[in-house]
């Protein structure tokens, strides 16, 4: 991959709507002196269209009601978290969500349906970005898009890698009675979380951990190794890649479904209301 020597990289955040991760992620990303953020596809939730809720009602299906049903009401806690930040714009401690961001910043926002179609893969390339990060972002990128920065795709995984690829490996690394959980930082390619891994990071999981501390954390560390990999490109310097040992299994969880959430829910918690206030007031330092 290509590097690029000076004081900052522009930078397209993919983002998905709603998703906690990505909301921590965003918020660091902009604060670092070494990232300008030019723009930001956010992945939409699924209209209720015709076509949207004959989705909506196989997602159902799969998942469960319970499931849908806690993760209706994380998002509405959230969404009430959110409250202190724009009533008072000065609590500059509190998490942003990304509208609110690019309002204050005049960051173009492109929202989108299918992140490989035309009209979006022009709202990219107009902007002519360095780079593009996902920031768990919900959607699987093409090759046309992929090459449209100048230096590559960076993917935030919230998995250790290779072992968890696929879609919440915050939820499985607890589903699977592991005792550590991970993030991975990786180039995108047309495979799904299967590109060269740059960097990666274990942490312990507590006795009480839920999802949404593991995805927290993961977020968390996630912008750290983001950073780490964007000054070593401004310095000049290739991207290393990490060689993976022969004796690491790579694995792949697609989306749960209702089995895996009441097999889940008979150990741990999917979240709690003090953890969503402690995200969203920036309080997971770590």
């Amino acid at each position: 991959m290509a590097t690029k020597s000076g004081k900052s990289l522009d930078v397209v955040v993919l983002y998905s709507s709603g998703h906690l991760g990505s909301a921590i992620i965003i918020n660091r990303l902009i604060a670092m002196s070494e990232i300008n953020v030019v723009g930001v596809v956010k992945a939409q939730p699924l209209k209720l269209s015709l076509r949207g809720r004959s989705q909506i009602k196989k997602h159902l299906h799969k998942v469960g009601w319970r499931f849908a049903g806690l993760l209706f009401w994380q998002r509405c806690i959230q969404a009430l978290a959110y409250l202190p930040t724009l009533i008072f714009p000065f609590l500059r401690t509190s998490l942003k969500p990304a509208w609110k961001i690019a309002s204050e910043r005049d960051i173009p926002v492109f929202h989108c349906s299918n992140v490989n179609d035309d009209t979006c893969r022009t709202f990219v390339s107009q902007l002519n970005p360095d780079l593009l990060i996902s920031a768990y972002f919900s959607q699987i990128l093409k090759k046309e898009i992929i090459a449209l920065p100048e230096i590559g795709v960076l993917n935030i995984h919230p998995g250790w890698l290779p072992t968890y690829r696929g879609a919440m490996a915050y939820f499985w690394v607890l589903k699977n009675g592991c005792d550590r959980g991970g993030v991975s930082v990786h180039w995108i390619n047309e495979g799904i979380d299967s590109g060269d891994l740059l960097a990666r990071r274990s942490f312990p999981l507590k006795q009480n951990a839920t999802q949404e501390t593991v995805l927290t954390f993961s977020a968390v560390i996630g912008a750290r190794l983001i950073r780490r990999i964007v000054r070593n490109l401004l310095a000049g310097k290739e991207a290393r890649n990490i060689v993976i040992d022969d004796d690491e299994e790579g694995s792949y969880y697609p989306m749960p479904g209702d089995r895996d959430f009441e097999a889940y829910f008979k150990k741990h918690r999917f979240f709690r209301i003090r953890d969503v206030l402690r995200s969203i007031t920036m309080r997971n330092r770590l």
